[in-house]
């Protein structure tokens, strides 16, 4: 064997190599060594050019690279004024992590991905929406010109004049008419819509005209609107109620809100899924938008529809979105006293009330306006209790009361079972005449003929709030001096009261998706019975433990 001679090899700290001594041709070496010297060539250059690339990274020193990737921050897209856009915020972070140096012995051991900053995925992150305001609804009032003079004085009971948006929508110039107000929507002429074929035989081809009032109200560019609702000019709306309503909603989103007839053959005659215009519907901005692009072709398409909400309704239908009911919204699709469904509310915020020129004053013995007024003044004190229903039981379950919130209280000699008071009794006639209950789509039961089945009842009077650290609402209901409607003279005891007092915790509207309130009678003495609500505790019943 042949002497060995050692040759130091010095290249970045690598290890010595034995070479032998006679090397002076290739001849001479081994296979195995030639191997051994090449191997270690190529490590060398490899740790060279490493080495160098890590001293001057892309994401600490190339401008061209910061620029598209360091500081490319988040991009939010929101509606102007001029149009809206969705209102979506794309996220594309990305996270800037600056390093200590790497030794070079590091970045050949370490991992080429621990050496990369860790970038956030671009994401579509939806902004939080802005709970709906007043000031994001937009109104559009169906009236005519010849009954607007009457009619005013009902949109005046709710309208909030420098709070509100909205418009009077018309045919034409009311005549006579001097000085609009403030305390009313400004007025529109509706646009022409002779282009549009009506051919249906009894209605009306002014419901063209008012089944394009949101478009025509979209395309003024109105600024922040989320919502718009649709009313007519006899119709009264609970709007801080509508508002919390609407919250609950995305308005980024496409939404049909509304409710349904009173009246079954309505319904079935025209639609269960549409909204009916008169009682109110609420169309999202985004519905309004897509609806605006399309809706005068769609109209070409439905020229022997009856009215404009079925209009609506066919074109809303097209752009596939269905409708939310909302039994707030009332139609009242009735003739008669509305005594029977608003006495018994269901369990939803009251958010409008139709038909105030039809059905009969809502108190008795007022003028149609008056009796609206007078409600409205109870809806000034809390919007949120108005008509909901307690059911309270007197003495022993010998007497029962059902408080519609705000506005009466009915008061019966007997022990009458909740699941018969928050059955609506039929004090009125459908929309075509007739009491028979196949013609309502929801449960009655028949107001009773006998004067001592009938309820005492007590329409309120006063409403107040009483600053205390609960808040509460303090209601007075007198009775009423009906003798035919009241069966006071089949009780002597009932006989004596005059007057209801009901004292009530304001309502939190998480009330509306829990359950009903429970109540007490606190006192009865003096012609006076005071009642208690409050809201039910645990294994509690309404008709008492």
């Amino acid at each position: 064997m042949g002497v060995m001679a050692k040759v130091e090899t010095s290249l970045k700290g690598g290890k010595h190599r034995d070479i032998p001594e006679n090397s002076s041709g290739l001849g001479g070496c081994t296979k195995m060594s030639l191997v051994i010297v090449v191997a270690c060539l190529c490590s060398c250059i490899y740790a060279l050019s490493l080495a160098s690339i890590s001293s001057k990274p892309c994401w600490s020193s190339l401008k061209s690279c910061e620029s598209r990737v360091c500081e490319g921050g988040n991009v939010s897209t929101w509606r102007g004024i001029g149009g809206r856009s969705s209102r979506t915020l794309q996220s594309q972070s990305v996270a800037v992590v600056k390093s200590p140096a790497m030794s070079k012995r590091e970045a050949l051991t370490s991992p080429p991905q621990s050496r990369i900053p860790p970038v956030a995925p671009a994401t579509h992150v939806r902004l939080k929406r802005r709970n709906t305001s007043l000031s994001h609804i937009v109104f559009g009032i169906a009236a005519s010109a010849n009954l607007w003079k009457s009619r005013k004085h009902y949109v005046k009971e709710w309208w909030k004049p420098g709070k509100m948006r909205g418009y009077v929508w018309l045919e034409e110039p009311v005549k006579n008419e001097t000085g609009w107000g403030v305390d009313v929507p400004l007025a529109q002429i509706s646009a022409n819509t002779s282009q549009f074929k009506y051919t249906h035989k009894v209605g009306s081809r002014s419901a063209i005209r008012l089944a394009r009032i949101v478009t025509e109200m979209y395309r003024f560019k109105l600024p922040k609107v989320d919502w718009f609702v649709m009313g007519d000019d006899d119709t009264i709306f609970f709007t801080d109620n509508l508002v919390r309503m609407l919250s609950k909603y995305d308005p980024t989103k496409m939404y049909y809100i509304g409710s349904q007839s009173e009246s079954h053959w309505q319904n079935t005659e025209f639609s269960y899924g549409m909204a009916y215009g008169g009682g109110g519907f609420a169309i999202s901005f985004p519905l309004a938008k897509a609806l605006s692009r399309m809706q005068d072709d769609c109209l070409h398409r439905y020229p022997q529809l009856f009215g404009s909400d079925d209009r609506m309704h066919a074109c809303i239908t097209e752009l596939g979105v269905p409708i939310i009911k909302n039994r707030g919204f009332h139609q009242f699709d009735i003739f008669g006293d509305p005594l029977g469904l608003m006495a018994a509310h269901p369990l939803t915020p009251l958010l409008s009330i139709h038909h105030l020129d039809v059905i009969a004053p809502i108190f008795p013995n007022m003028t149609k306006l008056g009796a609206v007024q007078r409600l409205m003044k109870a809806a000034k004190v809390e919007q949120a209790s108005m008509l909901q229903q307690t059911i309270v039981y007197g003495r022993h379950r010998k007497y029962s009361f059902s408080i519609s919130a705000g506005f009466v209280v009915r008061a019966y000699n007997g022990f009458v079972p909740p699941l018969e008071l928050e059955e609506v009794p039929r004090t009125f006639r459908s929309w075509y005449g007739d009491t028979a209950r196949s013609h309502f789509p929801f449960n009655t039961r028949e107001f009773p003929t006998d004067i001592c089945k009938q309820p005492t009842l007590f329409y309120v009077h006063n409403r107040t709030s009483k600053r205390t650290s609960e808040e509460l609402i303090e209601t007075i209901y007198m009775k009423e001096n009906l003798p035919a409607r009241n069966s006071t003279a089949c009780d002597t005891k009932l006989n004596q009261v005059q007057k209801i007092l009901v004292r009530s915790q304001r309502l939190n509207y998480a009330w509306f998706e829990s359950r009903s309130l429970c109540g007490k009678v606190a006192s009865w003495r003096n012609g006076t019975i005071d009642i208690l609500v409050k809201p039910c505790e645990e294994d509690e019943l309404i008709i008492g433990n």
